[in-house]
């Protein structure tokens, strides 16, 4: 029963994340890495979702000062409406435990996004 509930959650998630469209910049960027793509997960191996899901972004590292007075580099990622429509034009901190493991081969950083939450981000390839 429990596995039941588990594949339609992610059945409804998938069903509400369009890909891209093929001829955009993101669609170009994504479709020769969809297999990819589509079966990432975080570092808990928790699925990224789908393609749909996943845009590529711009991102840079941000130092911060944590509650304990704590300097801590974390990579942060500019979510746009042009990626995400349904987001506003914001920079999101990505948690340590969402950073995809392993290279990514499409030279670009990618964020999975789900109704505002960060699902996933493969850091661009080389950092």
């Amino acid at each position: 029963m429990k596995r039941a509930l588990v594949a339609l959650l992610l059945f409804m998630r998938a069903a509400n994340a369009a890909p891209p469209m093929p001829n955009s910049e993101d669609g170009q960027i994504m479709a020769p890495y969809q297999s990819w793509i589509t079966s990432r997960s975080d570092q808990h191996n928790n699925a990224c979702c789908d393609i749909g899901d996943g845009r590529p972004v711009e991102a840079d590292m941000v130092t911060m000062v944590d509650e304990d007075d704590v300097k801590r580099t974390h990579w942060r990622a500019h979510v746009t409406p042009f990626h995400f429509p349904d987001q506003p034009d914001h920079w999101v901190v990505v948690p340590d435990e969402k950073i995809v493991p392993g290279a990514n081969p499409t030279g670009s950083p990618i964020l999975w996004l789900y109704k505002g939450l960060v699902q996933c981000f493969a850091p661009p390839a080389g950092l």
